[in-house]
């Protein structure tokens, strides 16, 4: 078994400083998106914001981890059902996912992903008995984040038990980050807010 410390081993004052930026930019990217694409007024526009938050953060985190911003590797994955895709971050043996959630402290909504995720990943953690010589030894970690309109209001990195019921660790980014000097290393320019309308328009056209 191994002894994992998320704050100490993932989440280090440094990488914090590097995620926070992303949400905070990722949001904006959302709001503004919001407001510039014709196609969505009114209602429309409030009930697909919570999804343009969700693209806007894997458009950002994507970016900025291809751009080595980010200490992470960074690939789209389509679930084992092939009828969802996501985005997912690598350092080492730990893999990332990204969902938002209503409260600070939730655990996203059971599904397909994520279920096989933890269920695999989970095992090779001090505290699990489990024979893990037949599992992956990947541990598995949410980012979640939410409760924000044009900013997050947390971003919370997780590791669920197995069963996805509740968390083994969290720690709160914005606490670590709380007394820190905040630089975003890569500010959204024109260009990159193009780019997400345009990925938006995609993924709107595709569903």
């Amino acid at each position: 078994m191994n002894h994992f410390d998320l704050k100490s081993d993932l989440i280090t004052p440094a990488v914090a400083l590097k995620l926070v930026p992303a949400f905070v930019s990722a949001y904006e990217l959302a709001a503004s998106a919001a407001n510039e694409i014709e196609f969505l007024g009114g209602e429309l526009q409030h009930q697909i914001l919570p999804h343009l938050r969700n693209w806007a953060v894997e458009f950002e985190l994507n970016r900025r981890a291809r751009l080595g911003l980010i200490p992470f590797s960074s690939s789209f994955e389509n679930n084992s059902r092939n009828n969802h895709r996501h985005l997912e971050l690598r350092k080492g043996n730990v893999l990332l996912t990204i969902s938002q959630t209503h409260h600070c402290i939730d655990l996203p909504r059971d599904c397909v992903f994520r279920n096989e995720h933890c269920e695999n990943g989970q095992y090779c953690l001090e505290g699990f008995e489990k024979d893990v010589d037949s599992f992956n030894k990947n541990i598995y970690a949410i980012l979640t984040h939410g409760q924000g309109k044009n900013a997050p209001g947390f971003i919370l990195c997780g590791i669920p038990a197995p069963d996805m019921k509740k968390w083994s660790q969290t720690v709160n980014l914005f606490d670590i980050v709380c007394n820190l000097e905040l630089v975003d290393a890569a500010p959204v320019t024109e260009e990159i807010h193009l780019g997400y309308r345009e990925s938006v328009k995609k993924i709107i056209t595709n569903a």
